[in-house]
């Protein structure tokens, strides 16, 4: 029960009790009052009709007795007037009936009213001729007592209501900053450390809220400082400290995971730049000449093809740039085409061309760039073997030397051109029919039993597209990235929602629904799906969306509104490739979230990175602080899933799990 409800019981009560004391006190007034006013009125009575019947009794003219009783028997409200002779005998009697049909019988026992007796005895001279006795009819004095009981009644019942109205208000008013304090505590669990800036005038409250508002200016900082402190840790594992670009490491690491990735990772070039001579110019020059050469190399590539760069403003999806050795740095373009691919290479040469790097004309140097381009690249070795190739043959040139190769079966650019009309026909016919198919991933959360045996049990199934062409299953890596090339991508999503939201009575797992950025991004489709979700929301339990973290830093604001009104319906929301953005944690404190999905790249060898391991941890704990849920994504090895057992992660999903399929029934329950 609230605190308001509490005081305002308590009040109430105490006014019940108050009333009840009044209103015995006033009923029992009344009648004492009522009373006095009988006897007064028997008494009376008594006096003047005895008077009055003095002649007719010294006279014993019985029949004027009778006329003199029936006169005020009559006219009166009485109950009993009875004349007594010296010896007792009954001379005259006239009764009524006491009858109150307007007063409850239960008012009438509970308040019984006495019957005061008016007496007068008659004289004559100093002779008794007899005794007069009058009882008057407590009829109206019941009514009067009842209707005094029910207007008071009526009056407090009145008052209770209007006194519990405006008490209400009163104590809402009073104890509104109880009720702001509580969002405010709410808010500091969901690591949203919020202030009030009304202080209550109350000093018992003005102390509760000043101290809640120190308590959130601490926890801030404190949570501040360690995002930061998390953020800096893993910056440094996977940022070459001289170009602040990422090292080598992280850039295996996180293009393994983008060839490897579901949906395909597209047609992509990889560049292999490499400044030639670096060791003799570090002799010569000293080191921090050449770690100045390296930094403009990084700039460079960083303003015109990093995130938000020159030459990327309008992509989708930006390059993956690194240091990569000593004197080399690498950058892959990924879903582009082979035109587009020598256009990078183009840009490159031009962007480094016009650095100046050494202002000794004597210091030779150069730096050479060689590319290869793969339509449907699987292993980051084939590419670098390719990028490799072109890069000998680029060093061999004079000047800063470029070469661009590839190898595509000797296929002309022509047949490619042809294979992407064919492409596009194949997926229009696809889009008209709606002809896409479903696979599913399982996803296993650790659970105990009540033998206290310990298994994998699933519990959610990712959602996956398939297309058929000629009667054979095509792979999403396959046509996933054609389908973004022609800018079908929401068009596909659409499909997909539609599709599951029809299977859901078939279906007794929870399905995870993948949205892609540029559907996210595409205002159509966002209202399309707002609408979709207000009408199906009697299942939201059963659906959860999952967004890519590179949506949220390309859009944020889209992504948040979505994310509002998702929630807003009973909506879940996941957050996938959670981990590969530098700014990870900045929008947790602002996106209502349920799933974090950790990037394959982090996942796939934690056992032996104690880096991936210490940002695993540190993400539990600011996950756990607000009620996140954090899935591993991409485990393939038995000593993966139990390092990440063992750190906290109890949810997970990959090959060594399961592989998607179309059929749910082939996947155990339990592992």
């Amino acid at each position: 029960m609230t605190l308001l409800r509490q005081l305002m019981l308590v009040i109430i009560m105490l006014f019940i009790v108050l009333f009840t004391a009044n209103f015995i006190l006033t009923v029992l007034n009344s009648r004492l009052y009522l009373e006095n006013q009988l006897q007064s009125h028997a008494d009376d009575t008594a006096s003047s009709l005895g008077l009055s019947m003095t002649t007719a009794l010294q006279e014993k003219d019985i029949a004027h007795l009778d006329v003199l009783a029936n006169a005020i028997f009559d006219r009166g409200y009485y109950q009993s007037i009875t004349l007594k002779g010296l010896r007792g005998e009954t001379i005259l009697e006239k009764r009524n009936l006491i009858a109150i049909d307007d007063v409850p019988a239960w008012f009438l026992s509970l308040v019984a009213l006495p019957s005061p007796v008016g007496q007068s005895e008659i004289m004559s001279g100093w002779s008794q001729l007899g005794v007069l006795s009058v009882i008057s009819h407590p009829g109206h004095a019941y009514r009067d007592l009842w209707r005094i009981s029910t207007d008071f009644f009526y009056m407090f019942i009145a008052i209770l209501l209007l006194s519990y109205i405006l008490l209400g208000l009163c104590l809402k008013l009073i104890l509104r900053p109880l009720k702001e304090v509580e969002k405010q505590a709410n808010a500091i669990c969901e690591k949203k450390f919020t202030t009030l800036e009304s202080i209550p005038r109350t000093r018992e409250l003005k102390l509760v809220v000043e101290a809640m508002n120190r308590m959130s200016h601490k926890l801030r900082d404190l949570f501040a400082k360690q995002v930061e402190l998390t953020e800096n840790l893993r910056q440094e594992a996977r940022t070459d400290p001289v170009t602040g670009l990422i090292n080598r490491r992280e850039f295996n690491a996180v293009l393994a995971s983008k060839l490897n990735d579901e949906s395909g990772a597209g047609s992509g070039a990889l560049a292999l730049i490499q400044i030639q001579n670096l060791v003799e110019l570090n002799h010569n020059k000293g080191r921090n000449e050449g770690d100045a050469i390296l930094k403009q190399i990084g700039q460079r590539l960083k303003t015109d093809f990093g995130q938000g760069g020159n030459l990327v403003k309008n992509s989708a999806i930006e390059p993956l740039i690194a240091r990569y050795s000593g004197a080399g740095f690498i950058a892959y373009f990924q879903n582009i085409g082979l035109e587009h691919a020598r256009v990078k290479l183009l840009q490159l040469q031009t962007a480094l061309d016009t650095i100046q790097l050494v202002d000794d004309a004597s210091v030779d140097y150069s730096v050479d760039i060689g590319m290869t381009f793969q339509a449907n690249p699987k292993t980051l070795s084939s590419l670098l073997t390719q990028a490799d190739a072109a890069l000998s043959t680029a060093q061999t040139q004079a000047g800063n030397g470029a070469h661009f190769v590839t190898f595509m079966d000797g296929e002309p650019l022509s047949k490619l051109i042809k294979q992407a009309n064919e492409w596009k026909k194949t997926l229009e016919l696809v889009m008209t029919n709606e002809d896409v198919l479903l696979h599913y991933q399982p996803i296993y959360q650790y659970t105990t039993n009540n033998e206290l045996k310990t298994n994998y049990k699933l519990t959610k199934l990712e959602v996956f597209m398939r297309i058929q062409v000629a009667g054979e299953i095509i792979h999403a890596g396959v046509f996933l990235p054609m389908v973004e090339r022609f800018d079908w991508l929401p068009k596909f999503d659409k499909i997909v929602v539609l599709q599951v939201f029809s299977q859901l009575a078939d279906s007794k797992y929870e399905l995870v629904v993948n949205l892609s950025t540029r559907s996210i991004l595409d205002e159509d489709f966002t209202l399309w799906l707002g609408g979709f979700l207000k009408a199906q929301q009697k299942r939201s339990k059963r659906v959860i969306f999952e967004i890519q973290e590179h949506a949220i830093q390309l859009s944020f604001s889209k992504v948040k509104a979505l994310v509002e009104l998702g929630t807003s319906l009973g909506f879940r929301f996941s957050v996938d490739q959670f981990g590969i953005s530098q700014s990870t944690f900045a929008y947790l404190h602002s996106l209502d979230i349920t799933f974090l999905k950790i990037d394959r790249s982090i996942v796939d060898g934690i056992s032996d990175s104690p880096d991936n391991q210490f940002f695993v941890q540190s993400v539990l704990q600011i996950a756990e602080s607000r009620d996140i849920t954090i899935i591993a994504e991409g485990v393939e090895q038995l000593r993966d899933l139990e390092t990440l057992h063992s750190l906290g992660v109890d949810m997970a999903m990959g090959y060594l799990l399961g592989r998607p399929a179309a059929e749910v029934g082939n996947f155990p329950q339990d592992l």
